[in-house]
């Protein structure tokens, strides 16, 4: 019965979504796998309900995702296009603000590891759905930063590099206070006969996200050095026109903004449901 609910999905999201074969058994897998493990009798009340904790914020992951991934697209065309990389008389290749990250990791992960154990020293320290709110809020930050950066700046304007570095660090701290802390607790969550198909679940999500933000990255304006495009023809989202760069983040500080204030919201009703489990 699951397989034939996950064929046909395929088929809507193919076919009346305008997803290609891929993105359309992407978005199935991830309804049809958790209807699977949901649906199994063996499971006791406590086991569901902490199963769909994961499943709810394996949901707010997928804004999480969607927007950090654009570093890979559309912040890299960005960085390309519209950022002074000038250091002088030397100019920094764009690619390189993609080792920001990686880097705010080596650095940052101890920083936030020893402030995670000092606070729960204290008996303070934050719930995995608020850490996780709160890495929705930096990365939300994030694209605020950015978007003062290029409100009002036509397309033929560069804007500091400082900007963007900003967005970066940003994002970094926001996933050191989402990424591993979501991985930690769908193994702690999820029945040990469930684990692995539970964090499979997990990475669907990240997998629906990475295709949601390659859908999205196709909305960026003409930047710097591009054609310009006839009004009416820039790229449109739920009927709205993307015309520059301010309305092009603002889809982002919407959409992570949103399920960071959502996640606040819901946050002592998930604590609940994880019954003990933090």
């Amino acid at each position: 019965m699951i397989v034939l609910i996950g064929v046909v999905l395929v088929y809507v999201f193919h076919n009346f979504m305008g997803l290609d074969l891929i993105g359309g058994f992407i978005f199935a897998s991830a309804i049809a796998v958790p209807a699977l493990i949901i649906t199994d009798s063996s499971l006791s009340k406590d086991e569901k309900e902490r199963i769909w904790v994961i499943f709810i914020l394996a949901f707010f992951v997928v804004f999480f995702w969607s927007a950090f991934e654009q570093a890979g697209a559309s912040l890299t065309i960005f960085a390309d296009k519209q950022t002074d990389r000038h250091i002088g008389s030397w100019e920094m290749p764009a690619s390189w603000f993609q080792s920001i990250n990686p880097l705010g990791i080596i650095l940052l992960a101890p920083l936030f590891s020893s402030m995670w154990v000092g606070m729960n020293r204290r008996k303070m320290e934050p719930s995995s759905p608020l850490k996780m709110a709160a890495g929705l809020a930096l990365l939300c930050l994030g694209y605020i930063v950015i978007a003062v950066g290029v409100n009002g700046v036509d397309a033929s304007t560069k804007i500091s590099m400082w900007w963007l570095i900003t967005l970066y660090i940003l994002h970094t701290m926001g996933e050191l206070c989402l990424s591993p802390i979501g991985l930690s607790m769908v193994s702690k969550l999820a029945p040990v006969r469930f684990a692995s198909l539970l964090m499979g679940t997990w990475f669907l999500a990240n997998a629906a996200a990475n295709k949601l933000a390659g859908s999205l990255s196709a909305l960026i304006p003409p930047g710097a050095g591009e054609a310009a495009v006839a009004a009416g023809d820039n790229p449109k989202l739920l009927g709205f026109e993307i015309s520059n760069l301010f309305e092009f983040f603002n889809i982002f500080i919407i959409m992570s903004g949103a399920a960071a204030i959502i996640l606040f919201i819901l946050y002592r009703k998930l604590l609940k449901m994880m019954h003990g489990v933090n």
